[in-house]
């Protein structure tokens, strides 16, 4: 398996050096190459002790952590199927993904177990510190995990790498998306080993780069590209304390390079305007970031431009494991997500939807042959998204298929493209625009009402304003303000105000933080309806 053999690899020519750095509240460890393939090696052992052989899925709730890493590669040695969890999940969403998964043992970060809340109806392992758990319906399996794997260590278990099975699920990782119940995208040993090493190429690193990684590895955005990549190049990596302590982190650590998400490094750009000096903010190493999810905005891309900061721009899905296209440091254009990847093909449907193959492409969605078959047709994955490829092929998505509005007049409305127009003003915190099928669009409005209240003369609370004529006269000045470059057929003719924003605990935003559309026109339906009726 070529993740492991690379491992052993690096163990064997570098046993003293500092390959991973795992910071601490308090404090940081350097862990080598040697040290961490032993680790591994001992983790294999403990799960094959603890009864998982080849085919078995195994789960894992935590943050990322050293033994995060260590229980991952120690499901590819065994050729057992890990099955990565969402923290951010409700106990509920984690029961089904656990029950359709069938995992028959399960990691938990002792900071999110609780023997209260949760019946996992599995063999779990607590990674942190232990206790008694009294009256528990559950089989635990007690002891610290530097623990086990030491008393397995002490057992002398020799466990070779195994042969590569590139047709083999290593990995069942469950994406939300948009309009339903998560699925679990089957990837494949080679899907990861093929799409980690293309990444890696396309990113042009060399053996002095320094990664920063505060992505969750329970997203495919962060296994693939932070920590499979760091694994093939050889350099070094360093782990965040936790994700809200990343931007504080990055001078400290000092990286070359940081995968991340556009808010992330639009907040390092924001901090590096209010000091003197941008190396107390970004460090004074940083020469290349990654941007994923969502196109940055001009303002923010010029900012790290400017630095002589490349900003890589990519594009893919947990279905595409997940890099499909990526900006080369050397040809780089904003607005673009890139080329494709080498090995990879991207076209365009009819209807201008992207479409994907090569070899990084998921086998489909575990037991949901009926979504699988929608998902690749004759070997192209449909991706849902729409775009346009320039003469040169760099790729620019315009949006989603399924969110497109077709009113009543025939006019195609690109709702994302209105709400990050009416977004970009400090007041409105998150806009909605519906209008499918009707005569005019509409929008759902959630104001920021600490900005609203510091620069408008009024009295009461954001339960009173938000159904104030005179505060909706004023959000509707300002959305018109906002479009008034736009189409006649792009205007918005009614506003509603809420007072709460929308939230992935109401089902209203996936984990990564995208409008479930569907969700909230079933939920705010009422609130439509008045809309169009007034």
């Amino acid at each position: 398996m070529k993740f492991l053999q690379t491992l052993y690899k690096h163990s064997a020519i570098a046993a003293h050096d500092q390959a991973l750095q795992i910071l601490g509240q308090n404090n940081s460890r350097w862990i080598g190459w040697k040290e961490l393939y032993d680790q591994v090696h001992d983790t294999a052992g403990l799960l094959k002790n603890l009864g998982v052989s080849s085919g078995n899925r195994v789960g894992v709730l935590a943050e990322n952590s050293l033994e995060w890493i260590l229980i991952d590669l120690a499901c590819h040695f065994l050729h057992a199927v890990s099955v990565p969890l969402n923290t951010q999940l409700s106990i509920q969403q984690i029961r089904r993904q656990m029950r359709h998964s069938g995992i028959s043992l399960i990691f938990v970060a002792d900071k999110y177990f609780s023997s209260n809340e949760i019946d996992l109806e599995v063999p779990v392992v607590i990674l942190g510190k232990t206790a008694g758990i009294p009256d528990s319906r559950m089989e635990i399996v007690l002891g610290s995990f530097g623990e086990m794997i030491s008393c397995v260590s002490t057992l002398e278990v020799e466990l070779a790498i195994p042969t590569a099975e590139p047709r083999r699920v290593a990995s069942i990782v469950y994406t939300s998306g948009t309009t339903g119940e998560a699925k679990g995208v089957m990837l494949t040993e080679d899907n990861l080993v093929f799409n980690s090493e293309m990444a890696l190429k396309r990113y042009r690193f060399e053996t002095d780069t320094h990664q920063f990684n505060f992505l969750p590895f329970f997203h495919a955005f962060g296994r693939t590209c932070d920590l499979y990549v760091w694994l093939l190049g050889g350099h070094q990596l360093t782990l965040g304390s936790s994700r809200q302590q990343a931007v504080d982190e990055v001078a400290v650590v000092a990286p070359t390079h940081i995968n991340g998400v556009p808010y992330f490094f639009e907040k390092l750009a924001a901090l590096c305007s209010q000091t003197k000096n941008s190396d107390d903010v970004l460090g004074r190493e940083i020469s290349q970031i990654n941007s994923g999810g969502t196109v940055l905005d001009r303002e923010t891309f010029d900012f790290y431009q400017a630095k002589s900061i490349a900003v890589l721009e990519g594009y893919g899905l947990t279905e595409t494991s997940p890099v499909a296209a990526l900006t080369d440091p050397e040809d780089i254009r904003y607005g673009s997500v890139g080329r494709a990847i080498d090995g990879t093909e991207i076209k365009l449907s009819a209807d201008k939807q992207v479409l994907i193959k090569g070899r990084h492409v998921c086998a489909g969605y575990y037991r949901n042959p009926e979504a699988s078959a929608e998902l690749i047709c004759d070997g192209w994955l449909h991706t849902g998204d729409l775009g346009r490829l320039d003469d040169d092929q760099f790729l620019y998505v315009t949006g989603r298929k399924k969110e497109l509005i077709v009113t009543s007049s025939g006019q195609n409305v690109w709702p994302q493209s209105i709400e990050s127009c009416l977004q970009r003003h400090a007041a409105i915190e998150q806009a909605v625009v519906f209008g499918d099928g009707r005569k005019f669009l509409v929008a759902i409005l959630f104001p920021n009402w600490e900005y609203f209240a510091e620069r408008v003369d009024v009295s009461g609370t954001s339960d009173h304003w938000k159904d104030s004529p005179n505060v909706e006269r004023w959000f509707m000045q300002l959305v018109e303000q906002q479009l008034e470059d736009r189409a006649s057929f792009e205007q918005i003719a009614q506003i509603a105000l809420l007072s709460h924003p929308l939230s992935a605990e109401r089902d209203q935003l996936t984990s990564k933080g995208t409008l479930r559309r569907s969700v909230i026109k079933e939920q705010l339906e009422d609130v439509l309806e008045r809309l169009y009726k007034s």
